[in-house]
């Protein structure tokens, strides 16, 4: 069983920032705000199904930015830089929605094959490099 994940690079995180900056938004602190693909491609024996592979598997984000990182929590501050990917549960953080008019022209497609989630550090399970790096 494989699950493929389209995950935004780097420079694409960039251009998503600039949009949040053109909002005006802050995150709250100890907070992250990740895009998360909207769909994955479940993969048995070669044979590609879309969209199937949804509770049984941990979710995945890539941070676009986070909040100030307080003290209690510093450790993390190395695992939640922009562009980086978060594994986290079934039930953590909370969908939320941007106007696609504030951002880049670049990202705007990206609007229909992603959603943003706002997740706690202490929502994390895991952090990895981005493979689209």
């Amino acid at each position: 069983m494989y699950v493929k994940q389209n995950f935004v690079s780097s420079e694409k995180v960039k251009l998503f920032q600039q949009g949040l900056a053109s909002l005006g938004g802050l995150i709250p602190e100890n907070k992250l705000l990740i895009l998360t693909p909207k769909e994955q491609e479940y993969n048995v024996n070669g044979i590609i199904i879309p969209g199937t592979a949804k509770e049984d598997l941990p979710r995945k984000g890539v941070v676009i930015q986070s909040g100030e990182i307080t003290e209690e929590y510093r450790t993390y501050k190395d695992l939640v830089n922009p562009g980086r990917v978060i594994t986290y549960g079934l039930y953590a953080g909370k969908e939320i929605e941007f106007p696609k008019e504030s951002f880049p022209i670049e990202v705007r497609p990206d609007f229909e094959q992603q959603k943003f989630t706002v997740l706690s550090l202490t929502e994390i399970a895991y952090s990895e490099n981005n493979p689209n790096n």
